[in-house]
């Protein structure tokens, strides 16, 4: 008996090729074999683009054999496949095991067929787009990852400390982290040879102490020096954040709040919103308010990537008021936020206080 299983659709704007781009992209979150992605592939390619429209159905029943020969796959390969893309309830099988795969069509349509339906696949498009800005995300940081673990093998091998370098070799023994392809992996190895560093570095400050009289230059008691010396002890005395990452959501403008949702699905598994979640969207926001890459990696570099966030996240905000705290450009307003942030310190903590009193505001108004 041929099973009509119907569908809700695909979001609004996404065809077939790019439902089947992310499938590709984030086979190994979704843990999918290569073979299942080219049987996939083949499937997509025997549907039509009407059979992903809300409410019809999307099957193909292409034999076996013509699966194979498409996929460069072989029989039992294929028979496998399926068997596991039914399990994982990505497919369903409409026809028996052993019967002829076959169906119809009436006005594009598909009226009645024995094979294959992707109406499960097509269901769990949200948790395939969760996993796509996931894999995306993982390829990003495991570029900075990679680029990390080179420049801590350099800082190591600069210690010149008996041991660091066999200390970081026993981590990775090659030194090539282009060879690691997991994402985890990378993560451990950056982690381990964080430990050799901050270990051997310590070791090497304790063994100068013994003669730093001998070799510290005189003082720089120049004015600038001084100035410069009391900007810099001010920053590091500035009071900390005070707010969470679930209020900076709460009071980001709309467009921020739509990158905080992306990057919360990819990085927090949609459990408890954490900065880093905040830094990648703000990151984001900066680069759709035309603030160059090169400005926000110097704020970074002055306020930390906490702060930094915070500041974009205000002059956002006030972007959208209408009363006088309203900024026309906010992306200048920003950058002026975070000089004088860099300058005075607490100017952050300040603002916050006043977008929060003003939101808290407009709902006991409203």
């Amino acid at each position: 008996m041929t099973q009509h299983l119907t569908h809700g659709g695909l979001p609004d704007g996404m065809t077939r090729w790019q439902f089947f781009g992310m499938i590709k992209s984030a086979r190994r979150q979704l843990g999918l074999s290569k073979g299942a992605v080219a049987y996939l592939k083949v499937a997509i390619s025997r549907t039509m683009d009407e059979d992903f429209l809300p409410g019809n159905i999307c099957s193909f029943w292409t034999s076996v054999t013509k699966i194979a020969a498409q996929a460069e796959l072989d029989r039992r390969q294929i028979a496998r496949i399926e068997a596991d893309l039914i399990q994982r309830c990505l497919i369903v099988k409409t026809a028996s095991d052993h019967s002829r795969r076959g169906g119809s069509r009436r006005n594009g349509k598909i009226g009645n067929e024995f094979g294959i339906n992707l109406a499960p696949l097509i269901a769990r498009v949200a948790e395939i787009q969760a996993a796509a800005r996931k894999a995306a995300f993982e390829k990003e940081e495991a570029e900075r990852l990679r680029i990390r673990i080179k420049k801590l093998f350099g800082d190591i091998r600069r210690l010149c400390f008996d041991g660091a370098v066999e200390a970081a070799e026993e981590v990775l023994p090659n030194r090539r982290p282009s060879t690691i392809h997991s994402f985890e992996r990378l993560k451990q190895v950056a982690e381990a040879l964080e430990a050799v560093w901050e270990d051997f570095s310590a070791e090497v400050s304790r063994g100068e102490k013994s003669h730093q009289c001998d070799i510290s230059p005189a003082l720089n008691t120049s004015k600038e020096n001084i100035n410069k010396t009391c900007r810099a002890e001010k920053r590091r005395d500035t009071q900390p954040v005070r707010t969470t990452p679930a209020q900076v959501a709460l009071l980001a403008s709309k467009p921020f709040q739509e990158l905080i949702q992306v990057y919360w699905s990819a990085v927090d598994n949609r459990g408890a919103l954490s900065w880093r979640t905040i830094q990648m969207a703000a990151r984001d926001r900066a680069d759709q308010l035309g603030i160059r890459s090169g400005v926000w990696r110097r704020q970074c570099g002055m306020l930390g990537e906490e702060r930094t966030a915070l500041c974009l996240m205000v002059a956002d905000r006030n972007s959208e008021r209408l009363d006088g705290y309203r900024v026309r450009d906010a992306a200048a307003a920003f950058i002026g936020m975070a000089r004088s942030e860099a300058r005075r310190g607490a100017v952050i903590n300040s603002l916050l206080g006043e977008l929060i009193g003003n939101v808290g505001g407009q709902r006991n108004g409203a």
